[in-house]
């Protein structure tokens, strides 16, 4: 499995697993246009993929991200995430739809998915911010994609509201805040400058209320603040805090 550019010492290795021809040309074109990550070649499956990661982490170059879609004739994205995060919990994970009412959502992310991206509306640029924030642990999931795999969530009858919103409720008032700022997809950064608090005291309150929730990842907590019902609530009112 060939590496298809020289690897720097802030190159990003990203390995795809079991794209359709028509979609790995598209990504392999866009991801070959930024100097800062390295594509490799495209796993067939999930036996294939943990082979080329054990590889890669023993040469050490190790893989940072994985693109993979939600389900095809090939593959389970959600399975292979869910085998990634076990093995290689250091590696994030970026799964790709064709579908904006996919149910896989939710699964993806309880997986350990670090992100969830539709690709009809996808940009160029967009998929390359979206694989260097990742690996930064913020949440990529877009919010018209979330509310609609929430709604299709609810209406199966998976999990109620209430019962999101119990998870939610021992929260402060101020992590409530964050936590619908992280639901709206907001970075530390942008946490920080909408609550008029310090970085620190930012990146602190997302700490506490991943923590709190017991969930995965960043997106993870996003998940449970849309089926909590607390994305989308009134504007916060910045309060003056250390």
């Amino acid at each position: 499995m060939a590496v298809k550019q020289q690897t720097g010492p802030e190159s990003l290795i990203v390995l795809m697993i079991g794209f359709n021809p028509v979609v790995r040309e598209g990504l392999q074109a866009i991801l070959s246009k930024d100097p800062r990550i390295t594509r490799v070649d495209d796993a067939a499956d999930e036996r294939q993929a943990l082979q080329y990661i054990k590889s890669a982490r023993d040469r050490g170059k190790p893989v940072r991200v994985v693109l993979t879609e939600t389900r095809n004739d090939k593959v389970d994205g959600v399975q292979i995430t869910r085998l990634i995060k076990e093995e290689f919990p250091e590696i994030a994970v970026l799964v790709l739809t064709e579908n904006l009412n996919d149910s896989y959502v939710i699964d993806a992310i309880h997986a350990g998915a670090g992100g969830y991206i539709f690709l009809k509306d996808m940009t160029p640029d967009a998929l390359i911010q979206s694989i260097l924030r990742v690996i930064q642990g913020d949440a990529q999931v877009t919010t018209v994609l979330l509310r609609a795999a929430v709604e299709n969530l609810l209406q199966n009858g998976r999990k109620t509201l209430a019962e999101r919103t119990a998870e939610a409720a021992h929260l402060t008032a101020r992590e409530v805040d964050v936590l619908r700022l992280m639901g709206n997809g907001d970075s530390n950064k942008e946490i920080s400058a909408n609550l008029n608090i310090g970085m620190d005291t930012a990146k602190k309150h997302v700490r506490n209320v991943i923590d709190k929730l017991q969930a995965r990842s960043r997106t993870h907590a996003s998940i449970i603040a849309a089926q909590a019902g607390i994305i989308g609530k009134q504007p916060i009112t910045p309060l003056i805090e250390g």
